[in-house]
C-alpha cells in the first residue's frame, strides 16, 4: 500500500514545478517583447496563454478545495467560474460598443478568435485576474493579521483587498497592453473611469466569491505566483 503523505508531497512538488516553469515562461515572454524576438508567434500565443493561465488556476482551486474536504465547493467553484467568465464577456461587449464602462475603447487584432468585437478569451483573463488577486490577498492576511490592528480577516476588508489588487493589477497592465495591441484607448490617455469601473466590479465579483464560501478554505499558492508573475512579464513590456 502506498504511503498516505506520499500524495500530498507528490502533490507538493509538482505545484513547485508549475511555479518555476511559470515564472520562466512569462519571464522569457516578457523579454522577448523587449527584445523584439519572437513577435509573430508571441502575437499567436496571447489568446491561448490567457486561456491557459484560467484553466490552470481554476483546476488548482477545485483541487485545493478538495484537499481541504470541501467537496461540496466544487459546484459553486464551477458555478462562480461560469458566471464570472459570461458576466465578464457581456461587460466588455457593452463597454466596447457604449464607451460607458471603462471609456472609449476598441480590441486590437491580437486577441483572437472574437465574438461581436470581443476577444472571446476575456472573460477568462477576468476569471485569472480575480482568482489570483484572492491568492495574493489570502496570502497578505496570514502575514499580517496577527501583527496589524486593522482585522484583515473581516470580510469586507477582504472584499476591499481583492479590488484594490485588481486595480493595480489594471494600473500594471494597461500601458503593456495597448503596446501589445490588445487594446486601444480612443482618448490620449487612460481615463480614470476605467479604475474605478475596475475596482467596482472587483468588488462585486469578490463579494460573489465570499457568499458563495470560496474564500474559507485558503488559496493554493500557485494563485499569488500567477499574479506575481503576470505583473513581472507586464512591466518587463513597459519598459520596452
Amino acid at each position: 500500500m502506498a504511503d498516505p503523505v506520499e500524495k500530498p508531497l507528490h502533490s507538493q512538488q509538482a505545484n513547485k514545478t508549475t511555479i518555476v516553469i511559470l515564472y520562466l515562461l512569462l519571464c522569457a515572454g516578457g523579454l522577448w517583447h523587449v527584445l523584439g524576438w519572437f513577435q509573430p508567434l508571441m502575437r499567436a500565443l496571447a489568446a491561448p496563454m490567457l486561456f491557459s493561465l484560467a484553466l490552470l488556476l481554476f483546476l488548482a482551486c477545485v483541487r485545493h478545495a478538495r484537499q481541504k474536504l470541501a467537496v461540496a465547493l466544487s459546484r459553486r467553484w464551477a458555478l462562480f467560474s461560469i458566471g464570472v467568465i459570461v458576466s465578464a464577456f457581456i461587460l466588455e461587449w457593452y463597454g466596447v460598443h457604449s464607451g460607458k464602462v471603462f471609456g472609449p475603447y476598441a480590441y486590437g487584432k491580437v486577441l483572437q478568435p472574437q465574438l461581436l468585437k470581443v476577444p472571446v478569451v476575456i472573460g477568462f483573463a477576468w476569471l485569472t485576474m480575480i482568482l489570483s488577486s484572492t491568492g495574493v490577498m489570502e496570502w497578505i492576511v496570514c502575514r499580517f493579521d496577527r501583527t496589524c490592528p486593522l482585522r484583515f480577516r473581516s470580510a469586507g476588508v477582504k472584499v476591499i483587498l481583492i479590488a484594490l489588487l485588481m486595480v493595480f493589477f489594471d494600473w500594471v497592465m494597461e500601458p503593456a497592453a495597448v503596446r501589445l495591441d490588445y487594446w486601444r484607448w480612443l482618448e490620449e490617455e487612460i481615463p480614470l473611469q476605467n479604475y474605478s469601473a475596475w475596482f467596482v466590479f472587483s468588488l462585486l465579483y469578490a463579494a460573489a466569491a465570499l457568499r458563495l464560501g470560496l474564500l474559507k478554505n485558503g488559496w493554493p499558492a500557485l494563485a499569488r505566483h500567477v499574479w506575481l508573475a503576470q505583473i513581472i512579464y507586464f512591466m518587463l513590456i513597459r519598459l520596452r
